[in-house]
């Protein structure tokens, strides 16, 4: 099941960076207006303010993405907020909801903890406006009087503002929050089945590829193959020229035994449909053809245990692997094919008894048409990948230089009856 992943920092678009110099263009004025009207002593602050606003805004407009720029430029904001807030009455302000601004973009653009902190930041701000508002009236009929005349007590209408505030901001990044992580769940989803869909397209192209190719190429392979053995039979096989000719031969045969094995394998499988079939039905058609060389780990009760898959083409990518692990293994030595269900799903592995494979070889195991023997096409471990990611399972690969080497194909539950 797939879970969501960790939310990463939006890039900036920039069409809200050139918002924002506005922003920055009409914070200047707005912070002139609140110095003239709390005194010479708000300057400095003032200055601190636009001045964190304008670098913090270069910042963003060179890197355009990164959550410790955006969450600054965003405390700066709300500084700012504040600041002119004092200047207009403070928690009592009508403007006091555009605090409700700062956590709603910190959740859209920030990873969630310095969402939660922005929206800290905002209730903080907003709370020590509160420690300023003036005391109620004592007189209990002051609040009939006209303002100034012994005042209206605002104190619990800013309380009141305040908590509407706290309630909505939480409730407002917890939302936005959600839906990022549900968007982000089903743009997995959305990769997982487009892969699939082009591991399917692939399979599909690639049995096209190898029925025209197999057909445009069998008659100047043949006639290729005709001219160097008749080469052959006239020059002495010690000779430059008979070395050549064998080379040729194969060249040729090499050839023939990629066409064959795109046509066989792909060609085959690739438009198969899905039935269900018992495990030991599977085993027999994966078992075909070899002898005692294979030795298998399955146990009796999974034999008449129902899946749903197409059984030729997954018992052709379980064979490819086994034929590997034969080319890999030291004449007369077996490889081991172990079938299991677990928790998981449907697991088949094939292990080796040869050298093992390095780091790098390992990395490039799965390419197309890489191989480290001559006699190898390259097409084995790519195939088994692209038909067990055609399955909606996975391609395993455990190996080290001198323990040899285990592959397998896992099937989720999602195949199973």
């Amino acid at each position: 099941m797939l879970s969501p992943a960790p939310l990463r920092p939006l890039a900036i678009p920039a069409e809200v960076l050139r918002l924002r110099w506005a922003v920055v263009a009409v914070q200047a004025p707005l912070l002139g207006w609140a110095v003239h009207a709390q005194g010479p002593g708000l300057l400095p602050f003032a200055v601190l303010a636009l001045a964190l606003s304008l670098g913090g805004q270069l910042l963003c407009q060179r890197f355009r993405a990164g959550d410790l720029p955006v969450a600054g430029l965003l405390a700066v904001d709300i500084g700012i907020l504040t600041l002119l807030l004092v200047a207009n009455g403070g928690a009592t302000s009508g403007f006091t909801s555009l605090f409700l601004l700062y956590p709603a973009l910190a959740a859209t653009v920030l990873s969630p903890r310095l969402a939660w902190a922005a929206c800290a930041l905002v209730l903080l701000c907003y709370g020590g406006m509160l420690l300023e508002l003036p005391a109620p009236p004592v007189d209990p009929h002051a609040h009939h009087a006209p303002p100034g005349a012994g005042g209206h007590d605002m104190r619990g209408h800013a309380i009141s503002m305040f908590l509407a505030v706290g309630i909505a901001s939480p409730v407002l990044v917890l939302a936005l929050l959600r839906a990022r992580a549900t968007l982000a769940l089903a743009d997995a989803r959305l990769l997982i089945a487009r892969q699939a869909e082009e591991q399917g397209r692939r399979l599909a192209s690639l049995a096209t590829l190898a029925a025209g190719a197999s057909h445009e190429l069998a008659t100047p392979l043949a006639t290729i193959a005709v001219a160097a053995g008749e080469l052959g039979r006239k020059t002495a096989a010690d000779s430059a020229e008979g070395q050549d000719v064998a080379l040729i031969r194969q060249a040729v045969e090499r050839c023939r035994r990629v066409l064959q094995e795109l046509s066989a394998d792909v060609g085959a499988g690739s438009g198969e449909q899905l039935r269900t079939v018992a495990l030991g039905d599977v085993l027999e058609l994966i078992l075909e053809g070899h002898g005692d060389e294979i030795e298998v780990e399955m146990d009796e009760a999974l034999e008449e245990q129902p899946w749903t898959l197409p059984p030729r083409l997954l018992a052709q990518a379980v064979r490819r692997l086994i034929g590997n692990a034969l080319q890999a293994s030291p004449a007369g030595r077996s490889v081991l094919l172990r079938v299991s269900i677990r928790s998981s799903g449907l697991h088949f592995e094939v292990q080796d008894q040869g050298s093992g494979m390095s780091a790098e070889v390992l990395a490039r195991a799965t390419e197309p048409f890489f191989t480290t023997r001559p006699e190898g096409t390259g097409l084995g471990l790519w195939f088994a990948q692209s038909v067990a990611e055609h399955l909606g399972g996975t391609l395993s690969l455990r190996s080290e230089p001198g323990r040899g080497t285990v592959a397998g194909i896992h099937l989720t539950n999602g195949d199973r009856e």
